[in-house]
């Protein structure tokens, strides 16, 4: 149907709307065809106006050894790089069942199958079965995450601390170690932790940390670090050491300190020097950092 070079080709020249009436025509009887319509659309939905596919393609293309089987539209290479670009840009439309994770000082924006959409904040993980989302809504989290929910969907979000139910909301889980926090920023969620039920409507939150559970209000209409600033309230330093090292990859050593201290403050995720000033000067210990930029000692 077309010759080697074309085939190399083809893709971006569909892209650009090149295609002859007669490749079109033979392009849109392929079995695939109806993947690519949705890939582009989900493209177009980024605004990739300066994005350079066809450098893209060339560059994916030039590293992977192709077999030539014949006068047929090899499709699945470009369909690789398509979904480069989406993984590129964080966000995942398609694909089976898996795990998604964050590295230090990343945001991860995650399309769940019903339309809703979740963002994941620095050093967490989320998984959900995708392939029987029908019949298993639930989303596995390890870390924090903020949802933004489809009007009429439901889903569970599922953490060794406990579980958020949600129908039509907006709301941040966070889970780390014995910590467990819900913020409801829209409509409302049912929270089940250590056999204890809780609802919070909008603009109202929920903490366990062990034995203890607090609820409060807030007039916040997102979580800060989809901005790019931490933010605490009254909570024990160790949980904001352990942002510090997840947001900026550092290590921080200290010696003796009260780990139960409670914190109530910010800090920038996008400037490590002003972070370290922040909370250390509030909590008035001394420390220093290390030459390679990756441990801070703390001093009593």
């Amino acid at each position: 149907m077309l010759d080697d070079k074309k085939d190399d080709i083809f893709l971006s020249r569909w892209i650009n709307g090149e295609l002859s009436k007669e490749e079109l025509s033979e392009f849109q009887s392929h079995p695939e065809y109806e993947h690519y319509v949705k890939i582009m659309a989900g493209a177009d939905a980024l605004d990739l106006k300066s994005y350079d596919v066809e450098k893209e393609l060339y560059a994916i293309k030039s590293k992977r050894s192709l077999k030539k089987s014949g006068p047929v539209i090899k499709l699945w290479p470009y369909f690789a790089a398509a979904a480069s670009i989406a993984i590129i840009l964080g966000l995942f439309f398609f694909g089976p069942n898996k795990s998604f994770s964050t590295d230090y000082g990343q945001k991860l924006i995650v399309a769940l199958p019903d339309g809703s959409e979740m963002t994941l904040n620095a050093k967490s993980i989320a998984s959900f079965d995708k392939s029987n989302w029908d019949n298993n809504r639930t989303i596995t989290l390890e870390g924090e995450a903020f949802f933004k929910v489809k009007k009429g969907s439901k889903f569970t979000v599922t953490t060794k601390n406990g579980e958020v139910s949600v129908l039509g909301t907006q709301f941040n889980v966070n889970s780390h170690n014995s910590l467990f926090e819900v913020n409801c920023f829209e409509g409302k969620v049912s929270v089940v932790n250590n056999k204890k039920k809780e609802i919070l409507t909008a603009g109202n939150a929920y903490r366990n940390l062990g034995k203890t559970y607090e609820k409060w209000t807030f007039g916040e209409s997102t979580p800060s670090w989809l901005t790019n600033t931490s933010s605490f309230r009254s909570i024990p330093i160790r949980y904001v050491f352990k942002e510090l090292e997840e947001q900026y990859n550092i290590k921080i050593v200290e010696k003796g300190l009260n780990l139960g201290y409670k914190y109530t403050g910010t800090f920038p995720n996008d400037n490590i020097e002003v972070a370290l000033k922040t909370v250390f000067s509030t909590l008035g210990i001394e420390y220093s950092l290390s030459q390679d930029g990756k441990t801070v000692v703390l001093e009593k």
